[in-house]
């Protein structure tokens, strides 16, 4: 594979451990929080700051709970963005690599780009796997909070429409198949990707 894979994800369907997967099978780089350093890095930006702002965009209407004027967030926010689309760039110009979330997609122009999506039960399932105090109630609560702010922050930086399935090359629903299973279609898909 030549190419890089942008993996964007609904909160809870297994996108990350997909990336994971798949950045192993295929012996390539894979990429996601620890993003954060390296924009951290090459933006100079402090990782508490960068992790506060973090696939964010300007609140202007709530801004004052964040104790920052709105001209400062939305160059804070900009910036970030700016250094993120340099280190994403920079790591698809050196090598093939996996990366999850982050806009990796709109910013790319010649990746494989994949959604993983799944029914919310599944999706509730696989966050109580983890967090097994979390009531049923407040994980799809978590889980719309994320979703939400996922969307706005591709729709706040990109063109295309997170989750339309016209804008992605594969989307997979990681709730029937599993994540080994969309693993298996994602190499199957690959094989034929030229």
């Amino acid at each position: 594979m030549e190419r890089v894979i942008t993996i964007s994800r609904e909160y809870g369907s297994g996108g990350h451990e997909l990336g994971v997967k798949l950045a192993d099978k295929l012996g390539i780089p894979f990429y996601d929080k620890e993003l954060i350093g390296m924009i951290s890095k090459e933006g100079n930006i402090e990782e508490s700051i960068l992790r506060a702002n973090d696939e964010v965009v300007p609140d202007l209407d709530n801004y004052s709970m964040r104790e920052i004027q709105p001209y400062y967030q939305i160059a804070m926010t900009e910036h970030i963005y700016k250094v993120q689309c340099d280190v994403i760039q920079s790591l698809a110009d050196k090598e093939p690599c996996v990366i999850v979330g982050r806009c990796a997609d709109a910013i790319l122009s010649n990746s494989v780009n994949i959604f993983v999506y799944a029914d919310i039960e599944s999706r509730i399932k696989r966050i109580r796997g983890v967090e097994p105090d979390l009531s049923p109630e407040s994980a799809m609560l978590h889980i719309r909070a994320v979703d939400k702010k996922r969307r706005a922050y591709h729709q706040y930086y990109s063109s295309k429409e997170w989750g339309v399935m016209t804008d992605y090359h594969l989307c997979l629903n990681s709730g029937l198949a599993g994540v080994d299973g969309c693993l298996d279609a994602v190499m199957a898909y690959l094989s034929h990707v030229k």
